[in-house]
């Protein structure tokens, strides 16, 4: 198969079509391909490259990448402003390697602060600074305007239904992969 350009870049509802029409290609040759769940995960993959992408062009501006916003965002939302790294890295879907280096990096710009645990000295703790908070609720309307561009007309119903739906696939792949 060659590659087609219109794959990598172009309007997202082309790009869809020509990964639907690869599915099916692929399908005529190997009948054994499901050809609707096959395009289903193409599709949540694209969209989440894309949805990812509008992010980090959104918070680019202001030297953040996705993941250091969502760590902000994590820390605002704690009573005290402070959590754990190893309890930021599954909701922020990083390694506990690339979580130091983050942390790292928002603690030199002024962002947060790492200190140790009251509890546990050998545990590390990361506290939001006033200027962390300050940049992480002066960006959440351009993120919360992006989320709602993103859903645009899309009637609530089918908005429920696609988080019931996404809900189930979070737990088909739970028990297909039990080590989560």
């Amino acid at each position: 198969m060659s590659t087609n350009p219109s794959l990598i870049q172009g309007p997202l509802e082309l790009r869809a079509a020509e990964i639907e029409g690869a599915i099916g290609q692929i399908a005529t040759r190997f009948p054994e391909v499901p050809v609707s769940d096959t395009l289903i995960l193409r599709l949540l993959m694209l969209l989440g490259r894309e949805l990812s992408s509008l992010l980090e062009n959104s918070l680019r501006p202001h030297d953040l990448n996705d993941t250091d916003f969502r760590i902000l965002m994590c820390l605002v939302s704690q009573p005290d402003g402070v959590a754990c790294p190893s309890d930021l890295c599954a909701f922020v879907a990083q390694s506990p390697a690339n979580m130091t280096r983050v942390a790292d990096a928002l603690n030199e710009r002024g962002l947060i602060t790492r200190t140790a645990s009251e509890q546990d000295r050998r545990r590390t703790m990361l506290r939001i600074t006033p200027a962390g908070e300050a940049l992480a609720r002066s960006l959440l309307p351009t993120v919360v305007g992006i989320t709602r561009d993103v859903f645009g007309d899309i009637p609530q119903s089918n908005r429920r239904a696609l988080l019931e739906h996404l809900r189930a696939l979070t737990a088909q792949i739970d028990r297909h992969d039990p080590s989560r």
